[in-house]
């Protein structure tokens, strides 16, 4: 058993039989309890308890092993939860295998496989570790005309509007007609970003090892929204959506950044070369980034909170941890910011939630007040409840105004970037965020206004300079600090 959630090491058999089985961790529950039954033995196993047993935070019971291995139709000893063991040095292949054995025999693991599998890690460490440079290399492959500045974001025509769009200004449609993607990061033209899995093949995708190979704290699959169009000269459908999955877009996302950072990453992994196309097999074979056709961009709400009284404006930063999370690891960023989707599985939760405002809502809910995730797998969120009723209320009383200021893709990743700034009267944002929390699952928060005056990040020309210049600023944050300060008028009511 792991002391804390940090110190766990997940139990990827676990995970694998589940997925395999197409199974969520609440079927998983369900069967376990009817298994119980059928035994003699009533149990009220949680889908949470299903979670932390494969993220190694607990360990199973013998009864609870007896009835997973039954549940998948494996022996006890092939869930993934034996203790592992090293041979020693005198095995006789022990000049070209690292062997690894469990209890139950498991077969070694080949020299050239593991190697494969350094080196895809040393890369992957390297890209996380310099992200915001190359994002910024890779936004001079596009044309000029498509960059953001310096941000590391890029949008082409048409996507920043002339001025921000308040949310009730504009719906949203869902495009249930929408073709499934063409690139889906298994081709050809991305092998070389994915590791070996065994002698005779690669990895099929990319988040498969990333869930294998270098798993973060937080990295889970979930059903998300896909842009599909973007048209900001409507009202009724200003932005499109389809179904998807979030590891559809990292596994095409992830791809193209880890291809970029084994180009560009150079010397001793200090140092990034300038832009260049060569080596960048997949990133031509995608073509052209816009092409919403062409591949599942699946975006984030990315959300600047500012608070606003008669001293001035002030905003939140929030320090991501490098080992928390799959992407925007070791990164400032802007806080609330989380994938469209819905809350649960659930028919009636892709209905409910499919609405920017209730999205930003729950990361609210999740990053500031440090209130549970809503994981994809139970009841949908409720909207009737605390926070989000009083979140709800102070936007309907018109003490937040909330505005979307265009979408953008980050250059490195291509990943899709819903740009919004949400502006709080000083006294609501006190009372909403009083009892704001000092870190959450992702990072560690940044405070801002009356909550914590000390660490108030003024909302300045010099202070937004700093920030961008310094290096450790996600492009996404970039990106709207610099579009809020573009139209600070507009979204702040002052000059």
């Amino acid at each position: 058993m792991a002391s804390s959630a940090a110190d766990a090491t997940p139990n990827l058999v676990l995970y694998n039989l589940r997925e395999g089985a197409g199974e969520t961790q609440q079927d998983v529950a369900d069967a376990l309890n009817d298994l119980g039954a059928k035994h003699g033995r009533p149990i009220a196993i949680t889908a949470n308890q299903v979670s932390r047993w494969e993220r190694g935070i607990t360990g199973a019971t013998p009864f609870y092993r007896k009835l997973l291995a039954e549940h998948f139709g494996v022996s006890v000893a092939e869930l993934g939860l034996t203790r592992a063991r090293v041979a020693s040095p005198s095995h006789p292949r022990a000049a070209d295998v690292l062997v690894i054995r469990t209890d139950d025999g498991q077969p070694d693991v080949p020299r050239r496989v593991l190697d494969s599998q350094g080196q895809w890690r040393a890369i992957r460490r390297a890209l996380n570790a310099h992200r915001v440079a190359l994002a910024r290399e890779a936004a001079r492959l596009y044309d000029e005309t498509f960059r953001i500045g310096a941000t590391g974001l890029i949008a082409p025509p048409g996507w920043l509007p002339d001025t921000p769009k308040d949310l009730a200004a504009f719906s949203i449609a869902l495009d249930a007609s929408a073709a499934e993607p063409v690139v889906t990061g298994t081709e050809d033209a991305s092998a070389a970003t994915r590791p070996l899995a065994s002698e005779e093949r690669r990895y099929a995708r990319y988040s498969q090892a990333i869930r294998d190979v270098d798993h973060p704290r937080l990295f889970d699959n979930r059903i998300a929204w896909r842009l599909t169009g973007v048209d900001w000269g409507r009202t009724d459908a200003a932005l499109r959506f389809g179904m998807s999955t979030y590891f559809g877009m990292v596994d095409t996302a992830e791809a193209l950044a880890h291809e970029m950072a084994a180009q560009h990453v150079t010397g001793e992994g200090d140092r990034i070369a300038i832009a260049s196309w060569r080596g960048l097999t997949f990133r031509r074979y995608l073509g052209d980034p816009f092409d919403l056709a062409r591949r599942g961009l699946v975006p984030s709400t990315d959300t600047l909170t500012i608070r606003i009284d008669a001293d001035g404006a002030t905003f939140v930063l929030h320090n991501r941890g490098a080992g928390n999370v799959a992407v925007a690891g070791g990164m400032l960023h802007i806080m609330p910011a989380g994938v469209f989707q819905p809350s649960s599985i659930l028919p009636a939760a892709q209905v409910a939630d499919f609405d920017l405002w209730r999205n930003i809502m729950r990361e609210y809910s999740e990053e500031f007040l440090g209130n549970a995730e809503h994981g994809g797998d139970g009841n949908p969120a409720d909207y009737a409840a605390e926070p989000l009723a009083s979140f709800e209320a102070a936007r309907a009383a018109g003490q937040v105004r909330v505005y979307c200021m265009g979408v953008a893709l980050d250059a490195l990743t291509l990943y899709g970037e819903l740009l919004t700034v949400a502006v709080y009267e000083g006294e609501t944002y006190d009372r909403l965020f009083a009892d704001m929390v000092d870190s959450n699952d992702e990072g560690v928060v940044v405070k801002t206004g009356k909550v914590q005056p000390t660490s108030a990040l003024p909302f300045t020309r010099h202070v937004l300079d700093e920030l961008i210049s310094g290096g450790r600023l996600a492009p996404a944050a970039a990106g709207c600090l610099e579009l809020a300060w573009q139209h600070r008028q507009t979204i702040l009511g002052r000059n």
